[in-house]
């Protein structure tokens, strides 16, 4: 019979360590574990038999739509998204249409803007009110969209927003037809 010793410096044998597993991981609230096969288990447990819970990520990723048009929109206005769809993590200020990133690391932002039929939005991805990429809808006879993603490494605290780059009557449509998300990729 093979014996080995726990983290706890006590024998045990094969058949009492799967139940010394159990009860460490009951323990240390990571009951999630206990449903893993032998070979995740054995994953976790390291030469000298201790245990290394493998670290969650963090959930943060945001969806908002329009609710309103915004009617008359100039240069550097910020788009906004009021209708929250989805705000894990709380980054996004639906007040301010501004997403702060709650933690660094890399993120997915995408943006579709609807315009008005005959008119054209100009508008910008701005990472701390730099550009980042450009949007633009348009059309002389219907309404168009625009659309734009970005992948982006971000320190904790930076700011992304839509911004309006054009200075000519901006009209963006409502109704959830333009929309905002981001997503945290990893950390």
């Amino acid at each position: 019979m093979r014996v080995d010793k726990m983290d706890n410096g006590k024998q045990c044998s094969d058949k009492n360590k799967s139940k010394a597993l159990t009860k460490f991981l009951e323990n240390q609230k990571l009951r999630n574990l206990t449903y893993l096969g032998k070979s995740e288990q054995k994953r976790l447990i390291g030469k000298d038999n201790t245990i290394t819970p493998t670290p969650t990520a963090q959930r943060i990723g945001f969806t908002a739509v329009t609710t309103d048009h915004q009617m008359h929109l100039m240069i550097d206005s910020t788009v906004h998204f009021l209708k929250v769809i989805t705000n894990a993590g709380n980054g996004f200020d639906p007040n301010t249409g501004i997403f702060r990133a709650p933690v660094s690391g890399l993120y997915l932002f995408s943006a579709s803007i609807l315009s008005l039929a005959g008119h054209e939005v100009r508008c910008e991805i701005a990472k701390n009110g730099d550009v980042v990429a450009y949007i633009f809808s348009g059309d002389n006879a219907t309404y168009s969209t625009g659309t734009q993603s970005v992948l982006l490494d971000l320190v904790q605290h930076d700011e992304i927003w839509i911004k309006i780059t054009n200075n000519n009557d901006v009209h963006v449509l409502g109704g959830g037809w333009s929309s905002f998300i981001g997503v945290l990729i990893s950390q």
